[in-house]
């Protein structure tokens, strides 16, 4: 199983992570039974996968800020349940640099057949993936008045040009999705009534192209939902406008409280519950007919190739394509064993995040 996010540098990614270590890093952490564990998985270069370094996203250590991620990174986790392994996911950063200069090529007009192959072969990373977390920074999307700046500064933009391009590749497929809304903490009183109401209401008319989308496509099944790595009154951020067009303003962000993140694990909890559950209605289709479907997709995708070249020192687009397969006949094997905890995991995200009907 792969949850993959995607979202523009700065867009709090990395420092997600941070508060889903410290929600789901150890046992008991979290009132569900469930957390998170490292596992050990030969296979990986480990220049490109930190293994069982989840701990270096503990905010409360040095109550410092991690560095954001600087290439496409896998972390492996096993998922346990009142301490017994239930399922197992890998976890796959995006470095955000990569929309952003897919968008910049965009605005230049540049419609090269390099642009055009980038954007095609992200969205074939993107079709490997079970869930896909769109990460967005809420403090954007309610600084700028005007609705297509805000599209365009929080990287809502961006992130449509390649559902679109996904959707037409892949009209076909099952997708998870979590629009993200990071550092809900930082926005104005007044995006905080109710819930994030008003928040959830801004985001939902961000990314309405992602909205639309999703309803044009009844095998996908998305949410939205408001997140903080700190949680209300733990970080105190100076805003100074700077007069330039490209970088309107810069912030700084100091931690000022304990760390208590909000919302962290439901965004996990809606990834793998809603994905488990699709996957309980796919058991029945056809192994050979998934082997034929992942073959083509890989021997399309050059940058994913290249990234699974690098992990699994197998170029070899059949061979990449035949061990993906087994994985997922291993996550049907575990599929079996957690199926009585699919319910409860759905339902305990849904608590806290907005589907998207």
């Amino acid at each position: 199983m792969k949850v993959t996010m995607v979202g523009i540098s700065g867009s709090g990614k990395t420092t997600y992570m941070s508060s889903l270590y410290e929600t789901l890093g150890d046992a008991g952490q979290n009132d569900a039974g469930f957390y998170l564990a490292p596992r050990s998985v030969q296979q990986f270069d480990k220049a490109i996968l930190s293994v069982g370094d989840f701990s270096r996203f503990s905010l409360v250590d040095k109550f410092k800020w991690p560095d954001g991620t600087q290439q496409t990174t896998v972390w492996p986790f096993t998922v346990y349940y009142n301490s017994k392994p239930v399922t197992y996911f890998d976890w796959i950063d995006y470095r955000g640099g990569i929309l952003t200069e897919i968008t910049d090529a965009l605005d230049t007009n540049d419609t090269s057949e390099a642009t055009k192959s980038e954007i095609s072969d992200l969205a074939s990373h993107i079709e490997l993936s079970n869930a896909v977390i769109l990460v967005a920074d809420a403090f954007v999307l309610t600084y700028y008045s005007n609705i297509k700046e805000a599209r365009h500064r929080s990287g809502a933009r961006r992130i449509h040009e390649i559902f679109t391009t996904y959707s037409r590749m892949y009209p076909d497929r099952n997708l998870t999705f979590v629009i993200m809304l990071t550092k809900a903490d930082t926005v104005d009183s007044k995006w905080k009534s109710d819930n994030y109401a008003p928040l959830i209401e801004r985001g939902m008319e961000v990314f309405n192209q992602m909205v639309s989308l999703c309803k044009q496509n009844p095998t996908w099944e998305g949410c939205i939902v408001p997140v903080s790595a700190v949680g209300e009154g733990n970080v105190k951020r100076i805003v100074t406008s700077t007069g330039d067009m490209i970088h309107p303003f810069k912030s700084e962000d100091k931690i000022v409280g304990f760390p208590a993140p909000l919302n962290a694990e439901h965004v996990l909890f809606y990834c793998l519950g809603q994905t488990l559950k699709q996957m309980k209605g796919e058991a029945h289709k056809s192994i050979k007919q998934r082997e034929k479907e992942l073959s083509e997709v890989l021997k399309k995708a050059g940058l994913v190739n290249k990234i699974w070249s690098l992990i699994t020192r197998k170029p070899d687009a059949e061979s990449i394509a035949r061990a993906i397969l087994e994985e997922k006949n291993k996550d049907y094997e575990v599929l079996s064993q957690f199926e009585p905890h699919i319910e409860p995991l759905l339902n305990k995200a849904l608590e806290r995040v907005r589907r998207i009907a």
